[in-house]
This record gives C-alpha cells, structure tokens and sequence, in this order.
C-alpha cells in the first residue's frame, strides 16, 4: 500500500488529506457552513491542485468538510471521511467505510437547504429488454422545457434480507431536462438510504438550492431471483403428492372494511398487497389483490374449519375464478412456522397483469406443481409443510356469485387473533430454507451491521 499526502485549501485553511494513491484518482468535496447551511460540492481531480474558494466566508467561520474519494466515471465511493474545521491547519486520512467506527449516514445530518422538495424512487422494468432501473422523480414546482438541471444524488446501502457487516456508498452528478433523474445502478435485494439535492453551478462549485427528506426504500427482487425462489420451492415439496381443490377461500374479521363492503355493496374490492413475505418482494404495496387459499386441511381434503385470519369466509370453487386468466409465481417464504408459495392470478392485460409479466416468472396452469388444471379439476401440492396463498387481482362480486351459486360464505371460528397482522408479518431472514444464499461482502464485522440496523430502522420499510 503506497500512501501519499496532499493538500487541500478552502480557502485561507489548509487540510493535510492521506490516502492510498492506487485506489481513488478524484475526490468529491462537500462544504457546509455549519451556521447557515449553505452548503457546495467541488469536483476535483488527483493529479490537479485541490483549490475551493471560500474566501467570502467571514473568518472563524466553522466548517464541515466531507471527503468522497471515487475512481473516474465510477460512481461508488471507495475512502471518505468528514471533519469539522475551525482552526488554519488539519489533518484527514481517507478510510475505506469498513475501517471506522463512524457510522457513514451521519452525512445525511447536513446538507439541509432552505427549500426542501418531495422525492420518490420508482422501480422500473422494460417491458423490451426486461432490464432494470431505479428512477428517483422530484416532485417540484413546473420545471422549464429544454433547461439543464443539475441534481446531485448520495446513497447508502446494505442487504435488506441477509445479516451482513458491510455497506456500500455512492455520489453521483446528474444532468437532466426534467424532474426524473436515473439512479446509479444498484443490486437486487439492497436497502437503500438516500439524498437527493438540486444544485446550481457557480465556477467551479456546485451549491445545494433544494433538498429532499431521507428516504428508503429496498430495490425488488430481479426475475432472476423470483426463478431461485421458484426452484426453492419446487424443491421444497419434492416428493410430495398432490389434491384436488374444491375451493378457493378466503377469511376476514366480519369488521373488516372489505366486508362491510360487501354487506353494503355486494362486491369485495381489491386492495393494495401488503408487506407480508420476502421484503424484496416487487408486488408488495404495488399491486391490488385479494389473496385466496388453495391449501385444504391435509387429512380431510376440505378447507381448515378454523381460521387465524377472521370469522367470515367465502369459497368459490377454482373454475370459477381461475379460466381465462395468467398465473404467476411471485414468492416462496416463511413466518417462524409453516412455509408458503404466494401465486398470483391476473387478467390479461390488465394493470397488474402488464407489472407481473416482466417481474414474476409466468406458469402454465395445466403444467405446474402449486395450481394446476388437470381433466377438468384443479390441483395443488399435497405437502404437508407448505400453504399455497393466491392473490386474485380483480374485483370478486360477491352476491351475483351467491346469486348464480358459484360463491358459497360462511361465518368460521376463529384461532389466535382472528386477523391478519397489519401490513403483514416480513418474511424469516433467518431460514435456511427460503433465504436466497448471501451476497459475498467485503468485510465481516457484525458492529457495523448492527450500527446501521440501529440508526436506519428499516422495520419501518417492512
């Protein structure tokens, strides 16, 4: 490791800076006025002096330096570090993130600009080259057509299902004509912490006008993934038999709201998926549904007489509700107990439909091992282990059913709570058995894993 040391000047103060010469070839540099919080970034590169004009700042101002070191073009920082000045003279050395004890989304704290602004990620999926993207849309004010914005993005991220030590950082300056602005190209699977900051480019700096919150979100599961989770799956029940389906149930509390609409109105609405299951899962809170068993009590070959999840049931026997339309894998995972394979059923080419055909991995009805059609009846695994859930993506009217006698309902006893947990219960990242095989990371040192568990609270995306 060769190390070398050079100077940074802001403006009359000078920042001795250490680092190793072979990893990084330019430096981003983050100035805030910790007093008023106006705050610049300064692009600069290893073989060029390093120069930021603060000269208008009045003396003894106080000063937070951040230091990202990156490769050219490449926007993962590999060595960073932040410190306060106040004095002509300071010492910084460049650490990898793995080599400090200083939890990195501390960063987050400044940067915080008068005006603030409303930003999303949405998660896309071409539906020609089934590529990925993250795109984050700044919800501003009306912006002018053919005018350049200049915004710059910071990310922070971990794997959101597997206990891992290490964490990646990136810093990215974006050009763009509207308010979208194309996220840096993250994994699958990785909780994400993030900034974005519109800024405004004055010689040689670039300083913040807007702000967004903090914000996270887990990047989906890609197809790839959805296919090891299928092949999970099938191996899981490898053996088993199989058994007809008379019925696809479903249970609620009587006060749930879709029940009370369904004694006003009749018909029983879909609503969003919740969170329950695998945390990277693409169809949580993204489509509508309305989940179904198809799993009978293994001995009586009947839907189970007591439900966990409400008194009120209704069975529609399969080929009522399953002609005519996709089925798709979607998820296999587990609560601590039972493990379940989550399908889901939609119309062609309706809204859901167009979002899971590029995201799930699409089955034949009359050829697959967890709903399958077969000389006019429906089957499903006769594993003992597994519960098969479907989530049925329209609109179930409820009385013409009753009316036509396609529908059957009836009040059930209950077990336990005798309701779902609100926005469902996340998927066991402990099981071996429905946990995709950890992401190889760099350094294996539980405390900085438990540092950002502790200070991100990711439970609140789950």
């Amino acid at each position: 490791m060769v190390e070398v040391q050079k100077s940074l000047y802001i403006g009359s103060t000078e920042i001795k800076i250490t680092y190793n010469l072979f990893q990084i070839n330019r430096i981003i540099c983050a100035v805030e006025n910790t007093e008023n919080n106006e705050t610049g970034f300064y692009f600069l590169n290893c073989t060029d002096s390093w120069h930021v004009d603060q000269n208008q700042q009045p003396p003894n101002t106080e000063l937070r330096i951040t230091i990202y070191g990156l490769r050219i073009n490449e926007p993962k920082v590999i060595l960073s570090n932040t410190i306060i000045i106040n004095s002509p003279l300071h010492h910084m050395r460049l650490e990898s993130h793995n080599k400090h004890g200083r939890f990195p989304s501390d960063r987050f704290t400044f940067l915080v600009a008068t005006n603030g602004m409303n930003c999303s990620a949405d998660q896309r999926v071409n539906e020609m080259t089934n590529k990925s993207s993250i795109i984050f849309k700044c919800e501003d004010v009306q912006l002018p057509i053919n005018t350049e914005y200049h915004y710059i993005q910071i990310i922070q991220t971990t794997s959101s299902t597997n206990d891992v030590s290490s964490y990646n950082e990136y810093i990215e300056l974006t050009t763009t004509y509207t308010n979208e602005i194309p996220c840096v190209n993250l994994p699958s699977r990785e909780a994400v912490n993030y900034k974005i900051y519109k800024v405004s480019l004055s010689g040689n700096q670039y300083y913040v006008t807007k702000t967004s919150k903090k914000s996270q979100f887990i990047t989906h599961n890609s197809k790839y993934d959805v296919h090891q989770f299928h092949d999970m799956a099938l191996l899981f029940i490898s053996g088993s038999g199989t058994m007809k389906i008379p019925y696809l149930y479903r249970n609620k509390p009587s006060y749930h709201p879709t029940i009370q609409e369904v004694i006003k109105t009749g018909v029983m609405t879909k609503y969003d998926k919740d969170n329950n299951g695998d945390q990277a899962s693409s169809i949580n809170h993204n489509i509508k549904g309305l989940f179904f068993s198809a799993s009978m009590d293994k001995d009586t070959r009947q839907p189970q007489t007591s439900s966990f999840f409400g008194d009120y049931r209704i069975l529609i026997p399969p080929e009522h509700l399953i002609p005519g339309l996709n089925l798709y894998f979607a998820d296999f995972y587990c609560n601590h107990k039972a493990h379940y394979v989550t399908l889901v059923l939609t119309k062609p080419g309706s809204v859901e439909d167009v979002y899971c055909k590029v995201r799930l991995i699409k089955l034949d009805i009359n050829d697959n091992k967890f709903l399958f059609h077969d000389q006019g009846f429906y089957y499903t695994t006769s594993d003992r282990k597994l519960w098969v859930e479907v989530l049925y993506t329209e609109d179930v009217h409820v009385d013409d059913m009753l009316s036509d006698g396609k529908l059957l309902k009836e009040i059930t006893p209950t077990k336990g709570m005798g309701q779902s947990k609100l926005d469902g219960i996340p998927k066991n990242k402990s099981c071996k058995t429905c946990n995709l095989p950890k992401r190889p990371y760099s350094v294996n040192n539980s405390r900085y894993f438990n540092i950002f568990n502790t200070l991100l609270d990711y439970s609140s995306l789950y």
